[in-house]
């Protein structure tokens, strides 16, 4: 008589619990590989492009879809844009920005508050200035962190990113005249006025002033 056996399987749902594991065991052989002179980084560590005092900014990644919308979706948040983004703008943002890094290497990137691991908005450079090849700084910062410098401390670091690792020879910034918060934020970074342009955005003029900056050491404070 032929004896049978049965195999079982049982099916794993990972949860926070295995998420933690996972990334301690990670962690823990990163530390090892590094401890035996190996220069290993985790995917996380991999995004990061720029680190302040306060802050990490790191490329954006389609997990970042929640965290982006409950900011962008904020009417006073994209006051330049004059409406709050839906799921459906800020999942072609993310895709923009992909595209870009593909492209030009660099984008919009997430801003992420050291302390709380939190992201607080964006900030990074662009080609967009009415279809030139210039480079443009921009940010987005969550109303809930205004006023604390982590829009200017973030755009610093873009700032010092294209000057110096990029070896860029200027850098503009398109703000609508009436966006006095973000004004001030480029004037602490000593960048000047310079011109004008006036962008179509859903069939609707909206009038630009441009700042420039040029790569030197005048606009570190």
């Amino acid at each position: 008589m032929k004896e049978t056996r049965d195999t079982f399987f049982i099916k794993v749902i990972p949860d926070a619990a295995y998420d933690s594991l996972v990334e301690e065991t990670i962690n823990r052989l990163v530390k090892e590989w590094k401890e035996d002179g190996f220069e290993i980084k985790t995917y996380s560590a991999s995004l990061v492009v720029m680190e302040t005092e306060r802050l990490l900014i790191r490329r954006i990644t389609r997990k970042d879809m929640d965290a982006l919308l409950a900011i962008m979706g904020k009417p006073e948040v994209m006051y330049a844009w004059e409406h709050g983004f839906t799921k459906k703008d800020v999942r072609k943002w993310i895709n923009r920005q992909l595209i870009r890094y593909r492209k030009d290497g660099f984008g919009y990137f997430a801003v992420i508050l050291k302390e709380s691991g939190a992201l607080i908005g964006q900030a990074g450079l662009m080609n967009s200035i009415n279809g030139n090849e210039t480079v443009e700084l921009g940010y987005i910062l969550d109303n809930t962190y205004w006023h604390n410098g982590y829009g200017t401390e973030a755009a610093r670091a873009c700032l010092e990113y294209a000057f110096g690792e990029l070896e860029l020879k200027t850098v503009c910034c398109s703000i609508r005249p009436e966006n006095v918060a973000s004004i001030r934020v480029v004037e602490r970074l000593g960048m000047t006025l310079c011109d004008n342009h006036t962008i179509i955005y859903n069939e609707k003029e909206m009038p630009h002033q441009i700042y420039v900056a040029t790569n030197s050491k005048s606009y570190i404070l």
